[in-house]
């Protein structure tokens, strides 16, 4: 089984991702959970640990803070998710794993949809055999970074695409070529995948198959729900416009009930020039000068 790195924040009695692997048969020393240096319920998640046999971490949140690049302006707390993401890699390399996928700590399943079109819940053999396949396509094509979509990526319609050009909730991570690639405020993940294509790297997630059955930003207690109500979800919404302002910009969404929100024109971030026939132009290590991919700090933050 693949391991499953999930970050938390305030939420050790509510751990739906921990709860819901458990119940459908994951091996728990195969599932991480993280939490930061400065938290203030750590005995709390350490008794929830030891209850389900799972693996406790506790980052250091300063040093996240130095190696976390912010995009405008840093919130009034300093902390998002993306620094806890950010982290794992470390982590991984002390405890030998090279391959893994990160999933907030409020899942509460996957579901099985054809063109959109919702089938069943999926079952723990549909979640291995799918997680198994992308970790082999990663392999093979020599990806950084790939995911699952969620039920959020439905909204408007049938869409017959194999792939989406985002990676959201569920997203897969090979460490030989990304390195730290989480900034921004709080739309870290959005940030990531979008720089990414920016760089001229191949990412994106299964359009179909198996979808997160996705929990609403700022619907539970804890969590990002805190720094959401810290620093409102106007910056989350727009991180990525200020990045990126040729190829993303922003609207009032119908189908998000006119919220503000973020429109990504992918086709303004993916470049359309092959650099040559005769090497694999998806690899991430096609061009030395590509690898690792990062997006640390080009400077030294104090």
């Amino acid at each position: 089984m693949i391991d499953i790195f999930i970050p938390s924040y305030h939420r050790p009695y509510n751990l739906k991702t921990v709860r819901y692997f458990l119940k459908i048969g994951w091996d728990a020393k195969k599932i991480h959970l993280f939490i930061d240096s400065e938290a203030d319920d750590r005995a709390d998640y350490e008794v929830v640990a030891k209850k389900y046999s799972i693996n406790l971490y506790v980052f250091d949140m300063d040093e996240a803070r130095r190696r976390y690049d912010y995009v405008h302006r840093a919130s009034v707390s300093r902390r998002s998710a993306g620094q806890a993401r950010n982290m794992f890699y470390d982590y991984a390399k002390k405890l030998g794993i090279e391959f893994f996928m990160i999933q907030d700590d409020d899942t509460t399943g996957y579901q099985v949809k054809n063109y959109g079109k919702y089938l069943r819940k999926a079952t723990l053999e549909d979640i291995m055999i799918t997680f198994e396949n992308i970790k082999n396509f990663m392999y093979k094509r020599r990806i950084g970074c790939f995911g699952i979509s969620q039920t959020g990526d439905i909204i408007g319609g049938i869409n017959k695409k194999l792939l989406r050009n985002k990676v959201m909730n569920t997203t897969f991570i090979l460490t030989k070529y990304i390195y730290r690639g989480e900034r921004g405020i709080q739309d870290d993940d959005t940030s990531q995948f979008t720089t990414i294509m920016n760089e001229g790297l191949f990412t994106g997630s299964l359009a179909d198959g198996i979808i997160l059955s996705q929990t609403l930003s700022c619907t539970a207690e804890g969590g990002l729900t805190d720094l959401y109500n810290e620093c409102k979800l106007l910056n989350k919404a727009l991180v990525t416009v200020i990045q990126y302002p040729s190829a993303i910009f922003a609207e009032r969404q119908e189908k998000n009930g006119g919220r503000l929100h973020h429109h990504i024109v992918s086709r303004y971030l993916y470049p359309k020039i092959l650099k040559g026939t005769e090497r694999d132009n998806i690899a991430w290590d096609t061009y030395s000068e590509d690898i690792p991919f990062t997006n640390e700090p080009k400077r030294k933050n104090k």
